[in-house]
C-alpha cells in the first residue's frame, strides 16, 4: 500500500451532501479524485435538487472533456435558466481538456454567473496548471479519494444504514473480503443482499450464502491461503482464479502488498500491543489484525525476504512472458508455502 496521504482540510463529500439537501448550494463546485462512486452519488443528488425534472431538458447540460466543444459549454454556462431559478452545467474529466480549452474556461471560473451551478470534475488533475489551482481557490472543492482498507467496513455499514437496514460488523468485514475495496462493486453486492434477504439486519451468514456462493473466489482468499502456507488450497484457488479470468500481474501486485503487511505484522507482533493498536499500525480493520499476526508467525525474517524475492521473480517472468502465466503463479505458490531448507 502507498504511504498514507495527509488529510485535506476542505469539506468532505458527506458535508457537501448535507448542505445540498438543506438547500445550501454553491455556484461553482470542483470535484476531484479517483473515487467515482461517491462522486456520482453526490452529482445525482445535486442534479435532483438543483433542476426540477420538468425543466431538465432546458436547464441541465452535461459535457465530457473528450467530446465537447468548449465554446458551446461556456455559452450554456452564461445562458439564463428557462422557467427556473438556476441551470446546472457539468463538465466531466476536465483533466483531459486541452490547454486551449482551459484558457477559455478560466474567465468563467474567475467570475461564475449566479444563475448557473457549474460542476467541474477531474480524476487526476495537475495542480500546477492554472485551471486547477484557481478551482481550488475559488470553487467549493471536494476531494473524492479512494478509502483506505481499514475504512471500508465502516463505509459498508453507513451505506447499508443509508439504504434502510443494518449489517453486522462481521458481515461487513466478510463482504470486504469477498468483494474488495471498490465502492461501486461493493454497492452492487449490497443491492444483491437487499434483494436476496428481507431481514432488517444482514448477517455474516447472509453474505456467505448470497455473495460468496455467487461471486467466485477472490485474490484475498489466495493471499490468506499463502499467508497460512496452505499449498493445496492455494493451488486450487489459482485454478479457480484462472477460470474467472483474473489478471496474473495484478494478482502478484496484491500479494506483494499482503506480504508487506505480514512483514510489518511480524515486527509489531513482538511489541505486546492491543488488537486495536495493532490494527491501527497495520492500517487494516481490527477484525483482520489477528489473522495477519497469525500468518506472520509462519515466516521468520529470512523467509519473508525469500517471499519478496519469489514475488519479484514471478512479476519479472510474467512481464517478460517467460512461461505460461498460471504456471508461474503455481511455482510462486510452491515457493511461498514451502519452508526454506
Amino acid at each position: 500500500m502507498a504511504s498514507r496521504r495527509p488529510r485535506k482540510t476542505g469539506p468532505s463529500p458527506a458535508q457537501i451532501l448535507e448542505d445540498v439537501k438543506k438547500g445550501v448550494i454553491s455556484s461553482l463546485y470542483y470535484f476531484f479524485g479517483e473515487e467515482d462512486f461517491v462522486r456520482d452519488q453526490l452529482l445525482f443528488t445535486l442534479t435532483d435538487i438543483v433542476v426540477e425534472p420538468a425543466s431538465r431538458v432546458f436547464n441541465l447540460d452535461t459535457y465530457t472533456a473528450d467530446d465537447m466543444e468548449i465554446s458551446q459549454a461556456i455559452s450554456q454556462i452564461l445562458t439564463f435558466p428557462m422557467i427556473a431559478q438556476r441551470r446546472l452545467v457539468i463538465i466531466k474529466h476536465a483533466d483531459r481538456l486541452p490547454d486551449s480549452a482551459t484558457r477559455e474556461l478560466l474567465p468563467v471560473i474567475e467570475s461564475p454567473p449566479e444563475t448557473t451551478v457549474l460542476v467541474i470534475t477531474a480524476n487526476k488533475p495537475d495542480g500546477r496548471k492554472k485551471l486547477f489551482s484557481e478551482l481550488r481557490k475559488r470553487a467549493t472543492a471536494v476531494e473524492f479519494r479512494t478509502p483506505y482498507d481499514n475504512e471500508i467496513p465502516a463505509w459498508i455499514q453507513t451505506r447499508v444504514k443509508t439504504l434502510g437496514r443494518q449489517i453486522e460488523p462481521k458481515a461487513a468485514h466478510q463482504l470486504q473480503m469477498s468483494v474488495g475495496s471498490n465502492l461501486r462493486e461493493l454497492n452492487t453486492e449490497i443491492e444483491k443482499l437487499f434483494i436476496a434477504t428481507t431481514a432488517d439486519t444482514i448477517t455474516h451468514q447472509h453474505v456467505v450464502e448470497v455473495i460468496d456462493n455467487t461471486r467466485g473466489v477472490t485474490i484475498f482468499e489466495l493471499a490468506d491461503a499463502l499467508g497460512h502456507r496452505r499449498l493445496g488450497r492455494a493451488q486450487t484457488l489459482i485454478d479457480r482464479l484462472r477460470e474467472q479470468g483474473e489478471h496474473p500481474v495484478g494478482m502478484v501486485a496484491l500479494l506483494v502488498r499482503h506480504f508487506t503487511i505480514l512483514r510489518r505484522a511480524r515486527w509489531i507482533g513482538a511489541q505486546r500491543l492491543s488488537g486495536q493498536e495493532v490494527a491501527s499500525r497495520l492500517k487494516v480493520p481490527s477484525f483482520f489484525a489477528k489473522n495477519y499476526l497469525e500468518q506472520a508467525r509462519n515466516f521468520d525474517e529470512q523467509a519473508l525476504w525469500a517471499a519478496y524475492n519469489a514475488l519479484l521473480d514471478a512479476d519479472n517472468r510474467l512481464k517478460s512472458s517467460s512461461g505460461p502465466p498460471y504456471q508461474i503463479l503455481a511455482d510462486l505458490a510452491y515457493r511461498l508455502c514451502t519452508p526454506l531448507p
